[in-house]
């Protein structure tokens, strides 16, 4: 297995995206945390009760959507394996359309924690950025190069944004661009 095969990015979301608690597992503590920490990125460390309130609807929905469709044994916890299989299910072969609903809310929401100038798009500083607070790099030079990959002009919109994190998740090609939305990526066992 390369660490650009699809079985390989669904368990680097499940370890760098969604395991806050660093477990192994899904749980809804997972995405309870997931709130506060998007609220303190798109507030740039401020407090907006507001804000936290939307996030942890979205975040409290993603959990639900994803015991739904991959907490087979309903035990309140979603492993790398069941993942796998509920997002195959869900997600694998399909555009971002038709991707589930609580997802294209945390997409659009992990938009938002990126583009921390608010300006719409994500530029290569913002996507370093990204990266480095998720995991280990080893060279600037995979990071750009990772970026040149999925932006566009220098830049990365929310539309190629969406396009790129669905194909992440969908498209079993280990050589189409979305493979390097979120860097280079470790060989995850």
């Amino acid at each position: 297995m390369s660490a650009y095969s699809w079985s390989n990015r669904v368990k680097f979301i499940v370890r760098y995206m969604y395991d806050i608690d660093n477990n192994g597992v899904l749980d809804k503590d997972d995405f309870a945390c997931l709130a506060v920490k998007n609220t303190l990125m798109e507030g740039k460390g401020g407090w907006n009760a507001d804000s936290y309130t939307k996030n942890k609807t979205v975040m409290t929905n993603l959990w639900e959507q994803i015991a739904e469709i991959a907490d087979f044994d309903k035990n309140g916890e979603v492993d790398s394996d069941e993942f796998m299989k509920g997002v195959e299910t869900a997600c694998k072969g399909k555009p971002y359309a038709d991707m589930p609903e609580a997802f294209k809310f945390f997409i659009e929401a992990q938009f938002r924690t990126i583009d921390v100038d608010g300006d719409g798009s994500i530029g290569l500083e913002e996507f370093r950025y990204d990266c480095v607070n998720r995991m280990p790099v080893k060279s600037v030079e995979e990071l750009d190069s990772a970026f040149s990959k999925v932006s566009k002009d220098g830049d990365l919109t929310l539309a190629r944004y969406q396009e790129m994190y669905s194909e992440f998740l969908s498209n079993p090609d280990e050589n189409c661009p979305a493979c390097y939305l979120f860097g280079p990526l470790p060989l995850i066992n």
